[in-house]
């Protein structure tokens, strides 16, 4: 009974030999298979012959032997072949030409197995039913074509559970078509672990800093890397540019030239090593090219740099020190000039740093095109230029610093700016002034340092005079750093008169020091100098600021208003003022009691961080006066901006009274101006009755000088209390001693 079309029935037909493994049967040898067809022949004859059939049914008989042995021959193949399939690891399944399934077998999981009812397409889009529904229906699409193709292309497809496959269809006669499916999902794994280390191993070359050829045994590019790809400016060349290929380097390395699509030749490091493709081919070669121009223009502009100033081009210090020491010992000498830009600082603050920058190169290019090219140029800090001209002497160190200072006066253009420049010019030569560098470098900076104290715009020659100065300036401050350590500064006091009333009007406290070290009184002058010099003015008003309100604390009776003078560097401070106001609360003294007196070198751009310090002091209560008005320093601003109660009238204004028409106009303009404002102004420096006369025509009441009583110390000065306005006023003689 034939079985039914939709029942899985054994294969009817023979496989194709390279789908079936080899049967015992059909693998036996020809002679053996020849001598079972002629056994089952002759056994049919001898059966024939022992029933009596005549010599044709013997034949016949015979011939029905040899097929059924044929017969028997071809069931065993089948059973075997059957057998193979079934223990094949992978699943094979039969679908008819209506494309439902007929057979299957196999030990292996096969591609939706399970599902063995059903046509084709439902069955493929129930086995990708996981998919998004456009990658479902292309998946079905190109499962129905492998299958009307049935050509044995591998098609790799994943199930639901996330297991690969690989499918092969082949067709069968009849139509039927036979479809091997095997699982593949660790080879899967492996290959894409093995295309992940590739792609790494892809990126890694890719983006290596040095450039990466592949060349095979015939010269030709087989790969070539990005960083290779920019060295020949975008395009590698299909075959290595040489005449044969490059032999094996060293590890290090070779350096070469290599030519660029351009014509131009590159330096690179270039390594070689030999590259054997799988098959055993000709060796090839694996290139690393290592671009040194970049590099060698990196080394060039570094072994620039330290010689030369970035910003300006110019050589730097530490050439200038190399040249100088040459020059020391070159007997023919040289004049070592210093340029120091002036107000340079004032420029940047108020300009910015980019025009300050432009400055500097400005200065620079004027400076090389007012030398000869012999001479040396050089930035040695900030606004400081050194010129060296060899083999010059002192003759010819005039004009040469008067072609700089002409070269350097015109206004300079910066950022769109005309912005004046002037420079303070310092000259010293060799070897007159110093027979090592650093004695040279020192002179020359003192004849700086001159230019700049007469005014700048100045060109001043070293002198032994400005040694033993700077000399005497170093023993000062020496001197100074031990004084304020002992304690040796003074305060002298000098009293202000009222002249409608005759009495004391207030007390000015005037630093004063007697040096134990330098045996001699030190002018307030050069103990501001060495404060400054040595950043100890702050230290110095605090000090000051001690001892007035000591005194106070101690003075016998009503204490009247003592004014101190305090810097601007303090003023800037703005924690002075809560100082002030615990100095005052730990003495006792009541705040009105003290007056701070604002100094005349308070610049315009000081004024904001001052103003809140002093805004502060008023609140604590603490008078403010604004010291040497009129001096070319104090001026509008000063009295507009600052809360002042006090305008101490300059003694420069005063020294001309009265017979100066402009001090007098001065004065009244003065008086009428702090009288608006509610002003009280004190002349200062007054020695004569006539001085004092004219003060007190033009509405200025209060007056300190010599006229008056000259400076003392405080014990002289409380043992005249009640009447230290008695003392006789002083002949113009003793004026050398006249304090702050």
């Amino acid at each position: 009974m034939r079985p039914s079309r939709h029942r899985l029935v054994p294969l009817p037909w023979p496989l194709p030999e390279f789908l079936s493994a080899p049967s015992p049967a059909l693998s036996a040898p020809r002679g053996r298979f020849a001598f079972l067809l002629t056994a089952g022949f002759v056994t049919g004859l001898l059966l024939g012959a022992l029933m009596g059939w005549p010599w044709r049914g013997m034949v016949a008989s015979g011939l029905l032997g040899s097929l059924l042995a044929w017969v028997a021959l071809r069931e065993i193949a089948l059973r075997d072949a059957l057998a193979v399939l079934r223990a094949m690891p992978c699943h094979a399944l039969v679908v008819g030409p209506d494309r439902r399934p007929l057979w299957q077998a196999g030990s292996g999981l096969g591609f939706a197995a399970a599902d063995t009812t059903g046509r084709e397409e439902d069955r493929l889009r129930t086995a990708h039913g996981h998919l998004p529904p456009h990658a479902r229906e292309a998946m079905v699409n190109a499962g129905l074509d492998a299958h009307l193709r049935a050509d044995g292309t591998p098609q790799r497809v994943q199930d639901a559970q996330g297991r690969w496959f690989e499918l092969r269809q082949f067709r069968l006669p009849g139509g039927s078509i036979v479809r091997f499916s095997a699982e593949i999902t660790q080879a899967r794994q492996r290959e894409q672990s093995l295309a992940s280390s590739e792609a790494r191993l892809l990126a890694l070359l890719e983006h290596a800093p040095v450039g990466l050829w592949k060349l095979d045994a015939e010269g030709r590019t087989r790969f070539a890397n990005a960083r290779l790809r920019r060295l020949f400016q975008g395009e590698v060349p299909p075959r290595f540019p040489g005449a044969a290929l490059p032999q094996p380097t060293p590890t290090e390395g070779t350096e070469t030239l290599l030519r660029l699509p351009d014509g131009t030749e590159r330096p690179v490091l270039l390594g070689v090593v030999p590259w054997d493709p799988p098959g055993g081919a000709p060796q090839g070669r694996l290139l690393s090219v290592l671009d040194l121009g970049a590099l060698r223009h990196a080394q060039a502009r570094l072994d620039h740099l330290a010689e030369h100033d970035p910003l300006t081009g110019l050589a730097n210090r530490a050439t200038f020190q190399a040249a100088l020491a040459a020059m020391a010992e070159d007997p023919r000498g040289g004049v070592v000039m210093l340029v120091d830009l002036d107000a340079f600082a004032q420029h940047n603050d108020r300009h910015g740093h980019a025009v300050g920058d432009a400055l500097l190169r400005e200065a620079a290019h004027r400076l090389r095109g007012a030398l000869c090219p012999s001479d040396l140029v050089c930035r040695t800090r900030g606004d400081e230029f050194a010129v060296l001209a060899f083999e010059a002497g002192a003759h010819a160190a005039p004009a040469l610093a008067g072609r700089v200072r002409a070269a350097l006066r015109a206004p300079l253009r910066a950022e769109g700016r005309e912005v004046p420049v002037t420079a303070s010019i310092g000259l010293a030569v060799a070897p007159q002034h110093g027979g090592d560098p650093a004695t040279l470098l020192r002179a020359a900076a003192l004849a700086v340092i001159e230019a700049k104290e007469m005014g700048g715009d100045t060109v001043s020659l070293f002198t032994p005079a400005l040694r033993e100065r700077d000399e005497r300036r170093a023993r000062l401050r020496e001197a100074f750093t031990a004084a304020l350590e002992a304690d040796e500064m003074e305060l002298h006091l000098q009293p202000q008169r009222n002249l409608e009333e005759g009495s004391l009007a207030g007390v000015e406290a005037l630093l004063r020091w007697n040096s134990r070290r330098l045996g001699r009184w030190v002018p307030p002058a050069e103990i501001l100098s060495a404060a400054a010099e040595l950043g100890l003015l702050a230290r110095l008003d605090r000090q000051v600021l001690r001892r007035a309100v000591t005194l106070l604390a101690g003075w016998p009776g009503p204490a009247p208003c003592l004014a101190i003078n305090i810097s601007v560097a303090t003023l800037q401070d703005q924690g002075f003022a809560g100082e002030v106001r615990e100095a005052l609360h730990a003495a006792g003294v009541a705040p009105e009691r003290l007056e701070i007196e604002i100094p005349e070198d308070l610049a315009v751009r000081d004024l904001p961080a001052v103003h809140q310090t002093l805004t502060a002091l008023r609140e604590v209560g603490v008078a403010l006066a604004l010291d040497d008005f009129g001096s070319g320093h104090s001026g509008l601003p000063h009295v507009v901006r600052l809360p002042v109660q006090r305008l101490k009238l300059d003694r420069s204004i005063v020294a001309q009274l009265p017979e100066d028409p402009k001090a007098m106009a001065v004065l009244r303009a003065t008086v009428a101006l702090a009288r608006g404002m509610g002003i009280e102004v004190v002349g200062e420096g007054v020695e004569t009755e006539a001085q004092a006369a004219s003060l007190r025509a033009a509405g200025c009441h209060v007056i300190q000088g010599w006229l008056v009583a000259r400076p003392m110390p405080a014990e002289a000065f409380l043992a005249s209390l009640p009447s230290p306005l008695l003392l006789p006023a002083p002949t113009p003689k003793a004026r050398a001693g006249t304090g702050m």
